[in-house]
């Protein structure tokens, strides 16, 4: 019995699903009694009433429509104190009050309207800025009662850490988690190495090969990209990630960041910000601060890749 125990103890278990209007899979090396869909489920329910924009009744969507303030929960508290510490550190590149930005280059729309007036980025660009939202670990408040908040850019990592912590308190040492392509690993896959993760090559089209396969091990990562969901816009290509200091598309070279950091959050937030800062600063950034980094750049009708002594150690 003792035996048998180990064995199932030592299987591996896959679960996958939808979360976020988004997927997600875990797999991790134990049983269904340390860790189960109907726990995995839960754990999202709280992260999507605490922070979902797809849900009209969730803190973030209620903080949107408030005109002064907004009771928060810890989740929604940890990620406004991760967003403030990365928006410092970026010099103001990561910025999650975009929103209303993003919102007016209506980049999902394929009826591809014409670009918002000069007027109409002026106004705005008045509701962008975290200075323009204060709080504390009981609720959140903005100056001006239209200032929203999009949390997309960094609240899908913190999930992915979420998962990750219960897996680990639950005594779990070996897993994948993976949602809406943010990943954190720990531990080893069932081969007993590394978990092997894909990064797709920028382009155009829908249906794309790996650029890169990389083995994660106690590391998270995240891919940040100009690439998808280009618009034709009065013969201009314009790319869904909004620099928060110049209110515009970002205009550089810099077209994908993968980014490899201690934890989802940090990983996927600093994605976007070095999607936004480009390839020299982003690659002084990440030395201060030990990340490792990929960089995909289109320059001269050619994708050139730079990559961080780190990063290559660990391409498989």
């Amino acid at each position: 019995m003792a035996l048998g125990a180990c064995s199932i103890k030592n299987d591996y278990q896959k679960m996958t699903g939808t979360t976020r209007g988004t997927t997600f899979a875990i797999t991790f090396r134990g049983t269904t009694d340390d860790f189960s869909k109907v726990q995995a489920d839960s754990l999202f329910g709280v992260i999507e009433h605490s922070m979902s924009l797809w849900d009209s009744t969730s803190l973030l969507s209620q903080f949107n429509k408030a005109e002064k303030s907004q009771a928060i929960d810890e989740h929604f508290y940890n990620v406004l104190q991760k967003s403030f510490e990365i928006h410092q550190q970026s010099d103001g590149a990561f910025d999650p009050t975009v929103g209303a930005l993003i919102n007016a280059y209506s980049f999902s729309n394929k009826n591809q309207p014409p670009l918002p007036s000069q007027q109409t980025l002026d106004s705005l660009t008045q509701l962008v800025g975290l200075q323009k939202i204060s709080f504390n670990d009981n609720q959140v408040e903005k100056e001006m009662p239209l200032v929203q908040l999009d949390l997309n850019a960094i609240a899908q990592g913190y999930t992915v850490d979420v998962i990750a912590s219960f897996l680990e308190n639950k005594g779990i040492e070996h897993y994948l988690v993976e949602v809406g392509g943010e990943v954190r690993a720990k531990g080893q896959s069932s081969k007993e190495e590394p978990w092997e993760i894909g990064i797709k090559r920028p382009t155009l089209n829908e249906a794309n090969s790996l650029q890169t396969v990389v083995g994660l091990e106690n590391a998270s990562l995240s891919t940040s990209g100009n690439y998808r969901n280009f618009s034709e816009i009065v013969r201009k290509r314009i790319k869904p990630i909004i620099d928060p200091t110049t209110s515009k598309p970002v205009t550089h070279s810099t077209v994908s960041v993968t980014v490899i950091a201690p934890t989802c959050t940090e990983a996927d937030a600093w994605a976007t910000a070095f999607t936004v800062l480009g390839k020299e600063k982003s690659l002084e950034i990440a030395k201060k601060f030990d990340f490792d980094l990929q960089i995909v750049s289109f320059e001269k009708g050619l994708f050139t890749i730079t990559q961080t002594d780190g990063f290559k150690k660990i391409i498989r």
